[in-house]
């Protein structure tokens, strides 16, 4: 080591910890050897405990006068992160306002960095490469393509040719579902080997990994790793590391697989492109199918964005010339896309003319159409697939005596009655006889959970009613009105695990289970044979709430689960029950006319100046008292206001209360920047730069870029 009194000769390097920090810190080198390279673990003293950080180069111009702390210990004898992977994670730092320390600590698996003292203690002591976990991937039986279309024949040439040129390539694959896409990216991935190159292929929900995993691992044997949160710390971590020590080339995975190691990476594959679940709602709020693109470019890559409804942002790119299209029209099986029938729900379930006795005795969800169609479908031995994107037994608790309503006391929100997290259910439901009580009242946001059904806490009446419905009452609902079937349901009460989930999805489609009832996790990348019906019990859901984008998202949705039915040589039939049958999102869904939708959308938002004509940031604000938040989003307009000069070609909408105004204790607003790129992420800047003068005390600041989601 060297002599800590000769100044001259100390050396200062810069680290990145994986705490909310606006840059690295500074450590005295205390080794005679050359100082770490950027992108390698240290064990730094931080206080009165040691953390995992990240080397971050040389400190040229240490300040005066600071006592600097000495760096414990190195990690790696070679740097963790590539300098690609290095540039690639900074570079979204940058763009999603996020500090790079913690945008390298969540880049990474938890057992490689750790702020925790614990954490770090443990990866210290362990050996840099894979350990010993295990990753059990079961088989699937798929069906075998013996020849490709020319559709997917010419996909393939043009992917393969764009793989070949070692340029960036962004191409949008529009096919049909069931139209053979993942044979196109099995076979881009063969390509991208041959030139010895790597390939990523994302998707957006841990349950399509199972069945893609076994075709992939088909494919390419051992030369594959999985990546996503469903697996042990242990497994992500020896994944991870697989990975980044070349023993495998191609990594399969959801949206953190984008910051996966891949050595020369070749393609990029987003599979369910429009799925909104590759945009994380929580810290860094990055949008993985955005940043694959940045990826690709920083790498020369092709990256191929798949979808059967793709997003309007992606078609608006393709056909504005930003991207290549290609298309795949036709199932490659000769299955034809399902037939689709619109439920009207009006003016059903009440003392109207079009109301009877036996609907009215039939649960509130279930027409007569739909029960009709499921009796018939069960009758052929064909299996049928509930959709109804939200959770519990009923959805609305209340007192009949006062009005009370039963609502979470941390969150603006109605608590939901849940009764069970079984998952199948093959007899006339019953109350479980080892259980205290009927099930609880849970918070989908804060978690909290009270038991159920409880004395009104205003007026003491002992009998409380409920309102609504969810997976669960649709669940036990049919295992009375069709006697004998076998009922799963798929949500995110009952999957809490990865082999939960892999058991449900097996089960229905070796045909032991009759009828799957799940929520949003159900309607994509499935592929069951003798699924025919498909029944959308409430289509209008996702269209009454108070986004720009809620009619994409519904045509998304419902285009997606219709495409369940029908898959192989039976034909498919799909029943949508809405209450707004005119709405050209579902009109346009029946016909399976994504051009249609997609021309009577973008006239609509180009008149608003939504995007894609635009670009939007939003600040939200939270903290405990709300006055201080109120008082910080005034402050930021104002400061917004100072700084917007004339001819300024962007927009300040708010600042408001969030649709959802308090979760976990926490008030919210936002303030919403729409307008060019550019010019809204200065403003941004200098909102970030001077937010310790704009934000009162216990206030927090939370910038999301190209938001999605604004409840």
């Amino acid at each position: 080591m060297k002599d800590k009194n000769q100044k001259a000769e100390t050396t200062y390097i810069k680290a990145l910890l994986p705490l909310h920090m606006p840059g690295p810190l500074t450590y005295i080198w205390p080794y005679d050897k050359e100082p770490p390279k950027r992108g390698t673990r240290l064990l730094l003293p931080l206080k009165n405990r040691q953390i995992i950080g990240i080397s971050w180069g040389i400190d040229d111009s240490p300040k005066e006068g600071i006592r600097y702390r000495e760096v414990a210990k190195v990690l790696d004898e070679t740097p963790l992160l590539t300098e690609k992977l290095t540039r690639f994670i900074a570079w979204a730092s940058s763009y999603y306002f996020y500090p790079l320390g913690q945008a390298m600590g969540e880049a990474l698996p938890s057992e490689l960095i750790s702020a925790r003292a614990k954490g770090a203690k443990r990866i210290a002591r362990a050996k840099a490469g894979p350990g010993r976990s295990r990753l059990e991937l079961l088989a699937w039986e798929e069906a075998r393509i013996t020849r490709f279309t020319p559709e997917q024949d010419r996909a393939i040439s043009v992917i393969s040719k764009d793989i070949s040129s070692r340029a960036f390539s962004p191409i949008l694959l529009f096919g049909v579902t069931g139209s053979g896409k993942t044979a196109v990216y099995i076979e881009a991935c063969k390509s991208a080997l041959k030139e010895g190159r790597g390939c990523l292929v994302m998707v957006p929900e841990i349950a399509m990994t199972a069945q893609l995993a076994s075709r992939f691992t088909k494919a390419f044997g051992e030369n594959v790793a999985i990546l996503h949160s469903g697996l042990t710390p242990a497994q992500r971590r020896d994944q991870w590391w697989r990975l980044r020590m070349g023993k495998c080339k191609v990594a399969l995975g959801t949206r953190s697989a984008i910051f996966c190691p891949i050595n020369d990476l070749g393609l990029i594959v987003v599979d369910e492109e429009h799925d909104p679940s590759y945009k994380q709602e929580e810290r860094f709020r990055y949008n993985a199918r955005d940043l694959a693109v940045m990826r690709a470019k920083m790498e020369g890559a092709t990256v191929v964005l798949g979808s059967g409804t793709p997003s309007v942002a992606s078609f608006f790119n393709a056909k504005s010339g930003r991207y290549r299209l290609l298309e795949l029209t036709q199932r490659p099986s000769g299955a034809v896309l399902p037939a689709v029938e619109i439920v009207d729900r009006r003016g059903r379930k009440g003392k109207g003319p079009a109301a009877n006795k036996k609907e009215r005795d039939e649960p509130k969800w279930l027409s007569q159409e739909l029960r009709n169609a499921v009796e018939e479908t069960l009758s052929r031995g064909e299996q049928v697939l509930l959709f109804l994107n939200r959770r519990g037994l009923a959805t609305y608790v209340f007192c009949p005596a006062c009005g009370y309503v039963f609502k979470c006391d941390e969150c603006d929100v109605i608590l939901t009655w849940h009764r069970r997290n079984r998952a199948v259910f093959r007899k006339k439901v019953e109350e479980d006889s080892g259980r205290a009580g009927p099930g609880l009242l849970a918070c989908h946001y804060c978690g909290k959970a009270l038991p159920a059904l409880p004395v009104c806490p205003k007026c003491k009446n002992p009998t409380v009613k409920t309102s609504g419905f969810g997976t669960e009452k649709v669940a036990e609902d049919l295992v009375q009105a069709f006697a004998g079937i076998t009922v799963a349901r798929m949500d995110r009460d009952t999957l809490t695990s990865r082999k939960k989930m892999e058991g449900v999805l097996r089960a229905f489609r070796s045909g032991r289970i009759d009828c799957l009832v799940g929520t949003q996790m159900v309607t994509k990348g499935h592929d069951f044979p003798n699924l025919t019906l498909v029944g959308v019990i409430w289509a209008d859901m996702s269209l009454n709430v108070p986004e720009f984008n809620a009619s994409e998202r519904t045509f998304h949705i419902l285009s997606q689960v219709a495409g369940r039915a029908g898959r192989a040589k039976k034909p498919g039939r799909v029943l949508i029950q809405t209450y707004m049958p005119s709405h050209y999102s579902i009109q346009k869904a029946a016909t399976h006319d994504f051009e249609g939708f997609y021309l009577r959308e973008v006239e609509l938002r180009e008149k608003l100046g939504y995007p894609p004509f635009s670009r939007l940031i939003n600040l939200k604000f939270s903290g405990r008292k709300k006055s201080n938040v109120e008082l910080a989003a005034e402050k930021t307009l104002k400061f917004l206001k100072g700084l917007s000069g004339s001819g300024s070609s962007f927009s300040i909408l708010g600042p408001v209360p969030c649709p959802k105004g308090r979760i976990k204790s926490r008030y919210r607003y936002q303030l919403l920047l729409k307008g060019k790129l550019s010019q809204i992420r200065n403003l941004t800047a200098a909102v970030d730069k001077a937010s310790q003068s704009l934000l009162p005390g216990g206030v927090r600041l939370e910038i999301d870029v190209d938001p999605i989601n604004f409840m």
